[in-house]
């Protein structure tokens, strides 16, 4: 990239002695010159380009908006295109270090003799006369002591840089790599680190501002000198309008532009951006330290968004129920990717310990869905409306107990789940047999490694316990309809000159059907709706969620819960890092404040957009069922005539469904069975037969008039009834007949009566 340039001529020295002076000066140089050929030159480096392009780069990261997030490493030096720069930044570069850089070939003859003339009057080194490439070659390859010996290698290296690149390249690895002062390296990480801007984005006295701190960092560095800095600015500027790159009108605004810093060079530190470079560091095959200095950019999976809603609910103390309680948190998309991540409670300490993915605890009952009801589900027939028997048992010599100590005796697997009841976990997981069950779990990522295997795992008996990732992780499997994705925090990998050396291929393994997974999370709705998850009711959203509880003899140690949309799926753990912390307060169980937490976080994800149901899939069918029986074990498909009080919809594969009714509440109906004798005194005896013990019968009686009168009624009966009618009138003619009503099955209060049953006319004789 050749500039033309007008720079004034130099005034010739008008004196002979200048003349004369500078003649021995050169003669001086030279002999020392060849002095330190023979003696040093073996010693010379050889130049190496790799030096300048290799050099550190900081590793970018950015979330899954492709914001940047934070720039990692010692160095900060983010590369940039010179093709993506304003030609007056160039300018402002060329003026303030290397007037004649597009015309020389790396060193500067004018340069170096009028530097040679200020040293000699000064008796000492005081003055440089080094080119842009010079000062790249010391930056790169040299020692920064002022000896000839030095300034000739760095002058033979300039010069076989300006035969390898040219002038273009030459500036872009002179802009990559100088030191701006305040930590940045290049003018990408200074633009952003003093005025918030890309260097594409600087303007013109930005530009010379930034030029103007090279010849002194700590004299002209904005934010410690900034007056010396913004006079330095305006001689550049002064310059740039000497040399003919600006206009006396550019001039003029730029030097009453105010000089106003902005720092937006991102330096995000969380557990998640760590979580992000580890997984990296695995993936590259990279030692950490290599990774922080390669240029590469991480895109992560984070949303900056949620993040931020979880720190800011993690550093709300009012929702904590102690001082010591600790606490984690993961939040994933339906494609298993890492959004948010929350370590621990308190500031966020580099390398400290993320409780997220290396706190192993006890899950308490959060685990039943993954390791005994899923499999339940998926392998053994069971669904929502399976009859469990919730009753003290022992299973050998364990003895599990619900946690309140109350029992239901029969109930529907529904139900058992909502309630978090512990016995009917049991009972399932000694019927599906362990080994399938942590198969299954093992497939949604719960590791079993040293586990000691055993119907307590039912309740969260763990020997080393669970992570929230593992967790979150499983959980997102329900929520993706039966699909098992690894989390992951990394989405691609991009190479310093813009290949992508990483895509993250989502695939997953399926673990349930999507008709079983449908069918859990259905039941997991209930849990958030009325169960031990009722705290999230609150938000009017259709969540799925689980809690889980771990207590010792001294309290509550581990309190969980997880909930999940068909976008988002969340875990939190509560708890005490070590005994000698104590436990959390009794109350301080899974459905209290770990429930509530979720339920801010999710009101916060949905507070302006509609948050998703869960689609039922091709193969599940609703049904109306009838539970009127449920305490003796029995589940039928409710009746037109069943009391909504005992009915429930519920969702059952095709072909599984209940299809028949229950004879109990089969619709009153009259006796069919019906008579008349007429005993010895001319009084009708009225006789049927009684088919249903839960149906009330009546006779009833009309005479001439019309008026209808109830006789008797006959309750809890069956097999042959009569009645002997006394009250009727020799002579009159009356009609006969039966009705039936069904007490239990009232609509609104009144219970619905049969039609009647065929009607007797029947003449009352007079006496003999």
């Amino acid at each position: 990239m050749k500039r033309e340039m007008n720079l004034k001529p130099k005034k010739r020295m008008s004196s002979i002695l200048k003349i004369i002076l500078g003649s021995m000066l050169l003669i001086v140089a030279l002999l020392l010159i060849g002095a330190s050929i023979l003696f040093r030159f073996d010693e010379w480096h050889e130049l190496d380009p790799k030096l300048i392009l290799e050099c550190p780069r900081s590793l970018l990261v950015y979330d899954s908006e492709d914001n940047l997030l934070s720039v990692l490493g010692q160095e900060k030096r983010i590369p940039i295109s010179i093709d993506e720069l304003q030609k007056y930044t160039i300018d402002a570069f060329v003026s303030a270090e290397d007037a004649r850089f597009y015309s020389h070939d790396g060193i500067d003859i004018y340069r170096i003799f009028g530097a040679a003339w200020a040293d000699i009057k000064a008796g000492g080194y005081v003055q440089g006369a080094s080119t842009i490439s010079q000062q790249l070659i010391k930056l790169s390859h040299l020692s920064s002591e002022k000896t000839l010996d030095r300034k000739l290698e760095e002058a033979v290296l300039a010069l076989q840089l300006e035969k390898s690149f040219d002038k273009s390249e030459i500036m872009e690895m002179y802009l990559n790599y100088i030191y701006f002062g305040g930590g940045f390296y290049g003018i990408e990480a200074a633009s952003l680190g003093y005025f918030g801007v890309h260097a594409s984005e600087l303007s013109i006295a930005q530009s010379a501002q930034l030029a103007g701190i090279l010849k002194s960092p700590t004299a002209y560095s904005p934010h410690i000198e900034p007056d010396a800095s913004l006079e330095r600015r305006n001689n550049i500027l002064g310059l740039m309008k000497e040399y003919g790159y600006l206009t006396n009108d550019e001039y003029e605004d730029a030097v009453s532009e105010s000089s106003t810093l902005s720092p937006a060079l991102p330096s995000q530190k969380n557990d998640l951006i760590d979580y992000a470079v580890n997984e990296a560091v695995e993936i590259t095959g990279i030692s950490r330290d290599e990774l922080l200095q390669s240029g590469y950019s991480i895109h992560t999976t984070m949303s900056s968004a949620v993040s931020n809603q979880c720190a800011e609910i993690m550093s709300d103390d009012t929702l904590f129920p102690s001082e010591s309680a600790q606490a984690a948190m993961v939040v994933l998309t339906s494609n298993g990717g890492i959004e948010a991540m929350i370590g621990g409670r308190g500031v966020y300490e580099p390398s400290g310990l993320n409780r997220a993915v290396r706190a192993e605890r006890q899950p308490g009952s959060l685990i039943k869905p993954i390791l005994v009801y899923a499999p339940a589900i998926e392998l053994f027939s069971y669904d929502a409306a399976t009859i469990l028997n919730d009753e003290p048992k022992s299973f050998g010599s364990y003895e599990p107990r619900n946690s309140d100590d109350k029992y239901y005796g029969n109930v529907t697997l529904r139900t058992a789940v909502t309630k978090s009841l512990n016995i009917p976990a049991v009972s399932v997981l000694e019927d599906i047999g362990i080994p399938t069950a942590v198969m299954y779990a093992s497939r949604l990522g719960v590791d079993f490694s040293n586990e000691q295997l055993g119907l307590p795992l039912a309740l969260g008996g763990f020997t080393h316990g669970v992570t929230p990732l593992e967790m979150a992780g499983a959980y997102c499997a329900f929520s993706n309809g039966g699909v098992y994705i690894k989390p992951a925090s990394v989405e691609k990998i991009v190479s310093p000159n813009g290949e992508t050396v990483y895509s993250r291929a989502v695939s997953g393994e399926r673990v349930l059907s999507e008709n079983s997974s449908f069918i859990l999370t259905s039941m997991l709705q209930s849990v958030a709706a009325e169960g031990t998850g009722k705290r999230l009711s609150e938000t009017g959203l259709p969540l799925a969620a689980k809690t889980g509880t771990s207590i010792d003899s001294n309290g509550v140690r581990d309190a969980w819960c997880a909930a999940y949309t068909p976008e988002h799926t969340a875990v939190i753990w509560m708890g005490t890092d070590r005994a000698s912390d104590g436990s959390l307060p009794s109350d301080a169980v899974g459905g209290n404040h770990p429930t509530i937490m979720l339920g801010k976080l999710f009101s916060c994800i949905y507070q302006n957009t509609e948050c998703p149901d869960f689609i039922k899939p091709t193969g599940i069918n609703e049904y109306v069922i009838d539970l009127s029986d449920e305490e003796n074990g029995m589940i039928y498909n409710a009746s037109p005539d069943t009391p909504d009080e005992y009915t429930r919809h519920e969702y059952f594969k095709e072909g599984s469904e209940p299809t028949v009714e229950n004879p109990f509440w089969q619709s009153a109906a009259a006796p069919s069975e019906l008579g008349w004798i007429m005993d010895e005194t001319s009084k009708p005896i009225i006789s049927f037969v009684a088919d249903n013990p839960v149906l009330i019968y009546r006779i009833l009686r009309s005479d001439s008039s019309g008026i209808d009168t109830v006789l008797c009624e006959f309750e809890g009966k069956t097999g042959y009834q009569s009645f002997r009618d006394e009250d009727v009138i020799p002579g009159e003619i009356y009609s006969y007949w039966v009705t039936a009503t069904h007490p239990a099955a009232s609509k609104d209060g009144i219970p619905p009566e049969s039609a009647a049953s065929r009607k007797m006319r029947i003449v009352i004789p007079f006496k003999p």
